[in-house]
């Protein structure tokens, strides 16, 4: 049996063993999967780049719990899956769905290119075809990670990917290496014909900058020629990024202009504040504009894309009991998670009941009680790809019977200065 058929048989059969694990599982262990665990288990699939099993959580959350809180990321999530595992239809699909139930979202920010492009071009009728070599690559992932939970070598498997990485970085500097001798050695046939000759170097890798923080892009100057030259610099950003350019650490110091000898460079960089607003992955283009003093027609240029790296929190709010009764106690639980790149520090969440439950006691652990509606908590800090909880004991008030409510939570990151707002599940009380 080929691959393809055995994948085609694994998709058939996943859902069918899904139901089945449900329904033989005991009750406790059917109530400790929630659309919370189910997408960090998806999120570390994905970060461990099987796609597969990272789609299968996806879908198996979507089918239990299609009114998450958590719908934005799970489905951008479960596109980016799709497409890296090659089922590009499937992730056209799921990229448009985004769009159509989440539109103005910020996390738009941060979806790649390619990805927003097969998504058009499926909108506009066009057949898209799979990638077979993804394909087969995200097959083999998740059969080496089932022969890996089986056998335990792991070891070895990370010492093979090490050995492959190691390859193909040795491989790039070559690369780069043959590159530089040949941008010098284009350079030396030129000097003949044009008298001004210089070059602005960038690296190829787009680095990862932390939203809110001061950061510096790095980048040389080289002057080819065989005399002294002068050149203008300047920093392009986009709209409300005011940056710089320096050659210490000092943003007092200015470069604006600069000479350099007979085959001189001089490294620089380009200094400026990543916005505390720029979602997580976010990308952001900076450039650098070098410009003759003797001739300022003759410029070059060169542009470099920076990630913005931050966390990326969500809240889950919920009433414990699926029903709660009318006159009963019950527990309200919030469960914040952190699915960006970069550690949350010194959070506040303002937990705003709704009308029909009572606030009795906010549990501790950092939480006090503001009024009987609302109660307040302080994370002091909240590890990227990690969640944590709060537990707000409740009373359900007795003139509450048959009505519908939904609290909700907002959420203030004061070192980035951010403010969300995360409505809860809204639940129905019943009579006693």
């Amino acid at each position: 049996m080929s691959k393809k058929q055995n994948f085609s048989r694994f998709l058939f059969l996943a859902p069918l063993l899904v139901l089945l694990l449900c329904l033989l599982a005991p009750g406790q262990l059917r109530a400790e999967i929630d659309d919370s665990s189910l997408f960090m288990e998806a999120f570390s699939a994905f970060q461990g780049k099987d796609y597969l099993l990272s789609i299968e959580k996806i879908n198996k959350m979507e089918q239990l719990y299609p009114d998450s809180p958590l719908r934005d990321v799970s489905l951008l999530m479960l596109s980016r899956a799709y497409y890296r595992a090659g089922y590009n239809d499937s992730a056209a699909l799921k990229i448009n769905q985004f769009y159509k139930e989440f539109n103005g979202s910020r996390l738009s920010e941060s979806i790649e290119p390619e990805l927003a492009a097969i998504g058009k071009r499926r909108e506009a009728g066009e057949k898209i075809a799979p990638n077979k070599q993804l394909q087969a690559a995200a097959l083999k992932i998740r059969n080496e990670q089932i022969a890996i939970a089986r056998a335990a070598a792991l070891k070895a498997e990370q010492e093979r990917l090490a050995l492959e990485r190691a390859e193909r970085e040795r491989i790039a500097r070559e690369k780069a290496e043959a590159d530089r001798r040949e941008r010098e050695r284009l350079a030396a046939i030129k000097a003949a014909r044009d008298a001004v000759q210089f070059d602005v170097a960038m690296q190829n890798i787009a680095p990862v900058l932390e939203a809110g923080t001061d950061v510096l892009v790095p980048f040389k100057l080289i002057n080819h020629t065989k005399n002294t030259e002068e050149f203008e610099l300047e920093a392009i950003l986009p709209p409300g990024v005011d940056g710089t350019i320096i050659q210490s650490s000092s943003k007092d110091q200015p470069v604006r202009k600069i000479k350099l000898q007979s085959n001189q460079q001089v490294e620089l960089m380009i200094s400026f504040k990543m916005p505390s607003s720029r979602v997580d992955g976010s990308r952001m283009v900076t450039t650098v504009k070098a410009t003759s003093t003797k001739f300022n027609d003759i410029s070059k240029q060169r542009d470099i894309t920076v990630i913005a790296s931050a966390p990326l929190l969500r809240v889950v709010s919920r009433v414990q009991s699926k029903y709660p009764v009318a006159g009963s106690q019950d527990i309200y639980k919030v469960t914040m998670l952190n699915v960006g790149s970069r550690n949350a520090k010194e959070v506040d969440l303002r937990i705003n009941l709704p009308k029909e439950l009572k606030l009795i006691d906010a549990g501790g652990n950092g939480c006090w009680i503001e009024n009987e509606q609302q109660a307040a908590c302080r994370v002091d800090a909240l590890q990227q790809g990690t969640l944590t909880e709060r537990q707000l004991k409740v009373s359900v008030r007795e003139d509450s019977a048959g009505k519908v409510a939904k609290g909700y939570v907002d959420v203030l990151q004061t070192v980035l200065q951010l403010k969300d707002s995360f409505a809860g599940v809204p639940f129905t009380v019943k009579k006693k």
